[in-house]
């Protein structure tokens, strides 16, 4: 794989979603595209584990700050399930640790073992992770060989199909699920129920924040054009542009009168439910399609007919 991108130079805000290769970390992931930006803020909103690959999304700069409203809670994984063994790590990355025969089992076997998955649970995450215990990443004590005890997380699994793999003695799983679940140990669950052990021998995820593995772009032809275009970061929210007047107002901090509201998207209806959140934007009809300049901030609709800013983009 090539290990070089061009600098972009400074990019002070954007969004992208990398196809995570195998093998990396996704801290490693986040570091490369830090040099490519430029810019030492950045982050992501969820980690994939080293031998994992598919969709991390990146933000730099001050998009970062828009994470806790973009961060939805179902994600999507496909991945195999090798039968017969366990691992430390509960993934191909870890030493084998126990060793049990494969029982025949049919398509309808695994059909039943889906569906009795589906719903919420609860999961105790794997020592090898990085939930923290005391401020330590419990796969850094696991490592140490020190005592972890992760308490219970609730989880859901909203849909499970379970199917034979080419390889003998391997499952196809493809999951939706929420924040905080494991496949690894999911995987070990399924195994279970199928009267034997298992490790997940690849992991992909295909969804995360409702960014596709569709909209992921390779790490090594990450480029100015692999950032995400504001209307479809912005596309579950409402949408409206401000007069200069207001927008000088709103610079400072100040409430926006719904009065001085243009709304775009998706209706006036929407943006007027008091709770609701629009994004605001300086109208400058001249510049066309939502540009990051005009980005002013995302609003909050109060009782007082007005909007409140809840982040500002603008100073």
């Amino acid at each position: 794989m090539t290990r070089s991108n061009a600098s972009l130079g400074h990019v002070d805000f954007g969004i992208a979603v990398v196809d995570k290769p195998e093998g990396m970390t996704s801290n490693a992931v986040l570091s490369r595209v830090r040099k490519i930006v430029s810019n030492k803020r950045a982050g992501h909103t969820g980690t994939l584990d080293p031998f994992a690959t598919g969709v991390l999304v990146i933000g730099v700069g001050r998009a970062t700050r828009l994470f806790p409203l973009l961060q939805a809670k179902r994600k999507r994984y496909s991945a195999i399930l090798h039968l017969g063994s366990a691992t430390d790590t509960a993934d191909l990355t870890g030493n084998v640790v126990e060793s049990c025969p494969i029982m025949t089992f049919s398509s309808q076997d695994l059909d039943r073992i889906a569906a009795d998955l589906i719903g919420r649970q609860y999961q105790i995450p794997p020592a090898y992770s990085a939930k923290k215990i005391a401020g330590v990443p419990s796969h850094v004590l696991a490592r140490q060989n020190r005592a972890v005890d992760l308490a219970p997380v609730e989880i859901e699994i909203f849909s499970l199909v379970l199917g034979a793999a080419e390889s003998p003695g391997t499952v196809c799983v493809d999951v939706e699920c929420s924040r905080g679940t494991y496949i690894r140990t999911l995987g070990e669950k399924i195994a279970l129920e199928l009267g034997t052990v298992g490790h997940l021998v690849s992991l992909r995820r295909t969804l995360s924040d409702g960014f596709e593995i569709q909209n992921a772009v390779a790490l090594e032809r990450f480029d100015s054009s692999s950032f995400i275009e504001l209307e479809r970061i912005l596309a579950d929210f409402a949408v409206a542009r401000i007069s200069d007047s207001a927008f000088e107002h709103a610079r400072h901090g100040h409430p926006i009168p719904l009065g001085d509201v243009s709304y775009l998207r998706p209706s006036e209806a929407v943006g007027r439910d008091q709770g609701g959140l629009v994004a605001v934007f300086r109208d400058r009809p001249a510049l066309g399609s939502l540009a990051v300049a005009d980005f002013v901030g995302m609003y909050v609709v109060s009782e007082t007919a007005t909007l409140v800013a809840r982040m500002l983009f603008v100073s």
